[in-house]
């Protein structure tokens, strides 16, 4: 017998609304095993680990932006002429 698993993932679960509404109903609808569970909850922590991580990277870009553009220009040279 071919088992089909019972969730099929995109890349992340919050990339896909059709995936994240077919799980929510899944689990109101308690259709998941245990060990289904298990594994969408070590999923979703790694996601949101992830999401962190790239969040606080972006951060860390805006702050350096957000540094570059606070200070003063340099004065101009002067040209002999």
């Amino acid at each position: 017998m071919n088992h089909t698993p019972a969730i099929v993932y995109a890349n992340r679960l919050c990339d896909s609304d059709t995936t994240t509404n077919k799980l929510i109903y899944q689990i109101k609808q308690d259709r998941l095993s245990s060990k289904e569970l298990d594994k969408l909850q070590a999923r979703c922590s790694a996601e949101l680990s992830e999401l962190r991580n790239e969040l606080n990277e972006l951060l860390k870009e805006l702050r350096a932006i957000a540094e570059g553009s606070n200070r003063p220009a340099a004065e101009p040279r002067k040209h002999a002429a």
